[in-house]
């Protein structure tokens, strides 16, 4: 089988693009959670709450419970007093845009990473679902990661100042104009963004294992053949680096430049943007990371036990530390299974097999169960002056008998 093979570059390249292959569910079957029998209907008059995104904004590897937008939830029902509907479109994988083609698979569960429903066919799945979008009170969003590529910030040859002029259009243009059509769409909802965070850092460890794996991701390039391991770390906290603030940086402005749109046209501002503090110590196979790693990432292998691991796949040790991983695991054998009654030449078989392996992995360097509480809390930040501002208080038996009178 493909997984009990030694390592192959591709295959190698592809784990760790898995590691941010942000962030499905089909446009047409949005999936739901199961009920849970702590969150029951509090009021006759409910808020409704539209989740839009990639694998951030799912909660990639996490059980329902543990998801930022579950815990937001009951949160708000706590706080409110009114039950709250969510109807989550957002997948993992998910870009804002995507040219036609681009994605030739599909699949019903969020946790496969696929381009595809992007976030605006989400905006259409949610329009059709709610008939009278009116009704939206508040809309969780993210995105624009999966339009940059990740491959492009996991790669040491990647050039800086070309990737700051593709992180500036897809996180601030593309997202701007997402977010102006998010506002038409849904006219009374408040909108939170939630930004992104540092996949390196200087405190990412550094072992015989991540350099190989750097050095697979790199572009081969013959100025790029002699770079040595320390410069390839170097570039790619770089690049991460310079992904946060940048990102950070446009999705804040996206979020200033429709506000300021919609005062102009005497509405009221109605985005929020909560930036997530994650350090530097909460990076990928950091010592207090906050993103899902692989399961031998926490213990002291070494010698011959961490080469064993290091040339095999299919291990336990090598194996995602998320929640998920056997479910997830399941539906990428069902997606990426060879089509029946089709003719499949070399690169795309080879294409499938890859992107297999990547879906298994797509869980690593995602918000772990700690890391999406950091999300939950950023986000609440946010709304906590919404709530008493914009009336989701349910109002006293009182009043809401003599207002039915």
């Amino acid at each position: 089988m493909l997984i009990r093979r030694s390592i192959s570059s591709t295959s190698i390249a592809v784990i760790v693009i898995a590691i941010l292959a942000l962030a499905a569910v089909n446009t047409s079957i949005a999936q739901q959670p199961a009920p849970d029998s702590r969150s029951k209907p509090i009021a006759s008059d409910p808020l409704h709450m539209l989740v839009l995104g990639d694998s951030i904004m799912w909660g990639q590897g996490l059980k329902t419970p543990d998801k930022t937008w579950w815990r937001l939830k009951n949160w708000l029902q706590e706080k409110t007093g009114r039950d709250v509907r969510e109807r989550i479109e957002a997948h993992s994988g998910a870009a804002v845009e995507a040219a036609p083609g681009s994605e030739r698979f599909n699949s019903n569960d969020g946790e496969v990473n696929l381009l595809t429903p992007t976030i605006n066919d989400q905006v259409d799945a949610a329009r059709k679902y709610y008939g009278d979008p009116a009704q939206v009170d508040l809309i969780l969003v993210n995105g624009c990661i999966n339009d940059v590529d990740v491959r492009n910030l996991l790669d040491a040859a990647t050039s800086l100042p070309l990737l700051e002029t593709s992180i500036r259009e897809k996180c601030g243009v593309r997202m701007q104009s997402l977010l102006q059509r998010v506002t038409g769409e849904f006219p009374n909802a408040h909108v939170v963004v939630s930004g992104y965070y540092r996949i390196i850092s200087p405190l990412s460890d550094d072992n015989s294992f991540a350099r190989r794996l750097v050095k697979n991701l790199t572009t081969q390039k013959p100025e790029t053949r002699q770079m040595s391991d320390k410069q390839m770390r170097e570039n790619l906290v770089a690049i991460s680096e310079l992904w946060y603030q940048v990102s950070t940086r446009s999705l804040a402005q996206a979020v200033a430049a429709v506000n300021s749109d919609l005062e102009q046209r005497g509405a009221k501002q109605r985005i929020l943007f909560a930036e997530i503090p994650f350090s530097s110590e909460h990076a990928f196979s950091a010592p207090d990371t906050l993103l899902w790693n692989f399961m031998f990432g926490s213990t002291n292998l070494s010698g011959l036990r961490l080469a064993i691991v290091v040339v095999t796949l299919g291990t336990a040790a090598y194996k995602p530390n998320d929640e998920v991983r056997d479910r997830r695991s399941k539906s990428c054998k069902e997606t990426y299974k060879r089509p029946k009654g089709e003719r499949e030449d070399k690169a795309q078989k080879e294409q499938r097999e890859v992107k297999y392996l990547a879906c298994r992995y797509a869980s690593l360097g995602h918000p772990n169960k700690m890391g999406a509480l950091i999300y939950t809390e950023a986000i609440k930040g946010q709304l906590q002056w919404v709530i008493s501002q914009v009336r989701w208080l349910r109002k006293p038996a009182s009043l809401q008998t003599n207002a039915a009178q």
